[in-house]
């Protein structure tokens, strides 16, 4: 059993290449077979459902040879195949079955489809009503009505106009197909605007087509008037863009995030999840590379940042069908509620993903209720870690992995082969994401009262970085010391003793001292006067040190003290120094409650025998005396984005 493990993250900072579009590289593998003559086809998604689709053009008389990743060249039929000596297998894939029947349909033989399990619960009366109403002679030997295995007995066809009772690509194109060898016109009346990834492409296969235009209600008359014949080309095939919506609401959902997906297909009657999660809030730039292709592509940047609710139904819905359970994880990790509604096509999939997707956030915590053609997630809700079922369908398996990048503790999903149909490389991007990285590390340094803690904790929110301040380890640490009833005064022996037994933890936003919660502790006035006295001792300040590196390993870091820059991060191009005059700084100090005097915290500070206060090499000094809070923080990010993003 192959699994996917997953856990929370942090931001998602980096460039992802997709495969190819899945449901471009059906097509391009059944057009150019169809096709008279060579064509080369590029970009194909090597997934177990596309090399369904190969196979069976192979079955049926045409030359396909794979000649590198991704890439085949096809040596077409002219429209006139060859009786398939066995059954053509379908494996997984729906597409193949309900679009090559159309195919079929008109050729001069009997043939036999046939899928696995799933497949063969899936319903095939959609395609097999109007190609049986253009003269297809279609057996259903399933356990139910329409169900695989289908036996074709192909033969002449008949022109028809069938007006779809709901939009579905699939349908559209089987008819559409079989239209090629019928004498006449055949037209197809598409209720809502579905994929037009087979008009696209049989118009640069040569196709003539009448692409009529939407009424007011949506409407759209799609007709071909036959026999056409195909003429072979060379076809690029583009990144899919239902692979990229599980890393856009990744990223669009995980503040600080800044994630790239490059080279995607931007077709306008795919893009309803760019739509759905810009209506949700979230920052997305698209840059196109060439909209003049028959399928038109570009890059696509995402930054987090929080998402809201929203509701998505009606017309959008064939826009957005296979890409509804990664968005419904968005509305789980949004505020307020998303509904989903008009989805019913969702029951009839792979497996029934409204059931599915509704019982596995249910799962994780999340509030979801389940309506007949839909669901109600009311977001906002803290998700946890849980074993999940796929139920033998990709996206569920992908969404559900998405979801634990933002759930506490261990998100396990089971049975994830199925992944294999769609995209082969998910799990691998997906271990890219979570392998640690080394982070980011940017030093706040300065004297007190300079406002480093301050401006720190607001760069961190600003950023979607951690923000750690080195004091709160050292509280911890003479917490400890308080805890543990050590004798004063404090010896060297006795310091070192204890130090080595000590064990340091940040979790979330509180700091563990050996399993014990000292987050409560950290501001009472005897921990702040045991502060000093223990900083002194090189053996604290290693612990300390070492924490604080070994948190910098996995996690872009905000980091405030006295020599962060100098001595715990020399190493880091990201310094800076903030100071005020004395003066200021000791109003800011009266005004906070603190008496000491800032000119003797200063001369300790400077003059103490371990790390003494000074400006790190390489640092930005700001003098923060005449600017408030928000001034300093945006001329920090000033020095600092233009350097981040070159990294």
């Amino acid at each position: 059993m192959t699994t996917f493990s997953t856990r929370r993250c942090g931001p998602i900072v980096t460039d992802i290449t997709i495969p190819g579009d899945k449901s471009i590289s059906h097509r391009s593998a059944m057009f150019a077979s169809l096709a008279e003559g060579r064509s080369t086809i590029t970009g194909f998604l090597e997934s177990e459902d596309c090399l369904s689709t190969v196979n069976a053009m192979r079955s049926l008389g045409a030359r396909i040879e794979h000649t590198g990743k991704g890439t085949f060249v096809i040596d077409g039929c002219g429209g006139k195949f060859t009786a398939p000596t066995g059954d053509v297998d379908c494996g997984n894939s729906g597409t193949t079955m309900r679009l090559i029947s159309g195919i079929l349909a008109a050729q001069p033989f009997r043939s036999r489809l046939i899928g696995d399990a799933s497949l063969s619960k899936r319903p095939m009366g959609r395609v097999i009503n109007p190609l049986t109403e253009m003269g297809g002679h279609f057996t259903s030997e399933g356990d139910q009505p329409g169900r695989p295995p289908l036996v074709i007995d192909g033969g002449s066809l008949q022109p028809i106009s069938y007006e779809m009772p709901v939009a579905s690509a699939q349908v559209k194109s089987a008819i559409l197909l079989a239209g090629l060898s019928a004498t006449g016109e055949t037209s197809v009346i598409e209720p809502a605007a579905c994929r037009d990834h087979t008009e696209r492409m049989l118009q640069e296969f040569g196709v003539a087509l009448d692409l009529g235009v939407a009424d007011a209600n949506g409407r759209r008359h799609i007709a071909v008037k036959g026999p056409q014949t195909l003429k072979a080309r060379d076809f690029a095939v583009p990144g899919d863009i239902s692979s990229a919506a599980f890393w856009l609401v990744a990223a669009a959902a995980k503040k600080g995030s800044d994630t790239t997906i490059e080279s995607v297909g931007l077709n306008p009657t795919r893009t309803g999840i760019i739509s759905v999660l810009q209506r949700m809030g979230a920052k997305i730039e698209i840059t196109p590379v060439d909209e003049k292709a028959a399928e038109p592509l570009g890059k696509v940047r995402v930054l987090g940042g929080p998402l809201q609710g929203t509701v998505i139904e009606g017309a959008e819905i064939p826009n957005v069908i296979d890409e509804l359970p990664i968005l419904a994880v968005a509305g789980a990790l949004a505020q307020g509620k998303t509904i989903i509604k008009d989805a019913k096509e969702l029951r009839v999939k792979e497996t029934d993903r409204i059931a599915a997707v509704a019982g596995n956030l249910r799962l994780m915590g999340a509030i979801v209720t389940e309506t007949e053609d839909g669901m109600i997630i009311e977001g906002g809700h803290p998700l946890h870690g849980a074993t999940l079922q796929c139920f033998g369908d990709h996206r569920i398996a992908m969404a559900f992995a998405i979801a634990g990048l933002f759930a506490d503790g261990e998100t396990v999903i089971e049975n994830v082969e199925c992944v294999a149909t769609s995209y082969p490389t998910f799990g691998a991007t997906l271990a890219s994401i979570l392998t640690p990285q080394p982070g980011h590390v940017i030093a706040i340094d300065g004297p007190a009262a300079s406002g480093k803690s301050s401006v720190s904790k607001g760069l961190a929110a600003a950023l979607g970085y951690t923000f750690i301040s080195s004091g709160h380890f050292y509280r911890a640490l003479a917490w400890g010391i308080l805890r543990d009833g050590l004798a004063q005064p404090l010896s060297t022996d006795t310091v070192n003793a204890w130090v080595k037994d000590r064990h340091l933890q940040l979790q979330d936003s509180r700091l563990l001292l050996d399993g014990d919660d000292a987050t409560p502790y950290l501001s009472s006035a005897d921990v702040a006067a045991m502060v000093s006295p223990i900083a002194a001792f090189p053996s604290v300040r290693d612990l300390v040190n070492s924490n604080l590196r070994a948190l910098a390993e996995t996690t872009n870091l905000v980091m405030e003290g006295r020599d962060i820059g100098s001595v715990v991060f020399p190493e880091t191009p990201y310094k800076f120094y903030l100071d005020a005059s004395p003066e200021e700084r000791a109003r800011r100090r009266a005004k906070e409650g603190t008496v000491d005097s800032v000119a003797e915290r200063d001369r300790l500070d400077s003059t103490r025998a371990t790390a003494p206060l000074k400006i790190p090499e390489g640092a930005t000094v700001i003098d923060t005396t005449h600017l408030n809070l928000e001034q300093v923080i945006q001329a920090v990010l000033s020095h600092l984005k233009p350097r981040l993003l070159a990294d």
